[in-house]
């Protein structure tokens, strides 16, 4: 084999080593590949299973709860305390029931028993506020599924009809007893709601609030100092904003996208924020933070 030759078969050699190695190589990355979609794979379902895991938990701390404040297990018992107690609660609160009855019972499911109390009654606004506390403050696995109220009397009262819906869940640990204490979700004192919902009138058509002259003529060191920020609640056509005027008592009612001008604070307001319960109001000096039981001269500067 002459020198040429030797040179050639070297390249040859060379080429196919190469093409060995190419092989090699795209057969290595396919392999590396396929293992970190495994491993991708493996490390989702894992983090799948852990979600499902906390869920659970999460869903049996609930249902333990919920047995706590389950209706006794005996469905006799449960349907005649929950009754009793329903009727004490309404007549403490100062109603008069006109009416209380029970459809048959309905099993939704082997796991639980549902009981259905309808109430007719006729009070006052205040009455309705009290029973309403009461109900909610109880710890029972219970709620109010539909409500009617209409005004009677001159609209001096009420005629209230009221679906009560109660649940027995199996696995509760009381068979004679309903459940006993009080929820303490309920952040705001019976006077703070009473205040804020028997001052509405419910029945009236809403319109905008609008400041009279004497009003605006004053300063805010005077009139903007007296208007305090009362009440937020949800109706029908969103949240309202009460504003009480500590020296005359007179209160004015808004909505998101009103104007609101007592004194020298005038602006528009932008957003009514129940859960926070504050008030966004957008003025020529800037957007404004009012507080519940804030005065619109303790308004504060809030950013974007």
């Amino acid at each position: 084999m002459n020198d040429r030759e030797k040179i050639l078969a070297a390249a040859v050699a060379a080429l196919v080593a190469l093409w060995g190695t190419s092989q090699g190589w795209d057969k290595y990355q396919t392999a590396l590949e396929r293992n970190l979609n495994t491993q991708r794979n493996v490390a989702q379902q894992l983090s799948t299973a852990r979600t499902a895991t906390k869920r659970g938990r999460s869903a049996q701390r609930k249902l333990r709860q919920w047995q706590r404040q389950s209706l006794p297990t005996d469905p006799d018992i449960a349907k005649s305390l929950y009754q009793d107690w329903l009727q004490q609660q309404l007549t403490a609160a100062g109603l008069k029931v006109k009416e209380l009855s029970t459809r048959s019972p309905r099993t939704s499911s082997p796991n639980q028993q549902q009981f259905t109390f309808v109430v007719s009654a006729t009070g006052k606004l205040a009455e309705l506020t009290d029973f309403l506390y009461r109900f909610y403050q109880a710890k029972h696995l219970h709620r109010i599924s539909k409500a009617t109220l209409a005004p009677t009397d001159g609209r001096k009262a009420l005629s209230i009809s009221l679906t009560v819906d109660a649940l027995s869940l199996e696995g509760g640990t009381r068979t004679e007893k309903l459940a006993d204490g009080a929820n303490d979700t309920l952040n705001r004192s019976l006077e703070q709601l009473r205040n804020n919902i028997v001052s509405r009138n419910l029945f009236a058509t809403y319109e905008p609030a609008k400041s009279s002259p004497a009003v605006v003529a004053e300063s805010t060191d005077t009139k903007a100092k007296q208007a305090k920020f009362s009440g937020i609640n949800y109706g029908q056509d969103g949240w309202q904003m009460s504003v009480r005027m500590q020296d005359t008592g007179k209160v004015f009612y808004y909505r998101e996208g009103d104007t609101i001008e007592i004194g020298q604070f005038k602006g528009t307001i932008e957003q009514l924020d129940g859960n926070r319960r504050r008030a966004i109001v957008a003025s020529k000096t800037g957007r404004q933070q009012i507080r519940l039981g804030q005065t619109l001269a303790e308004a504060e500067p809030f950013g974007d």
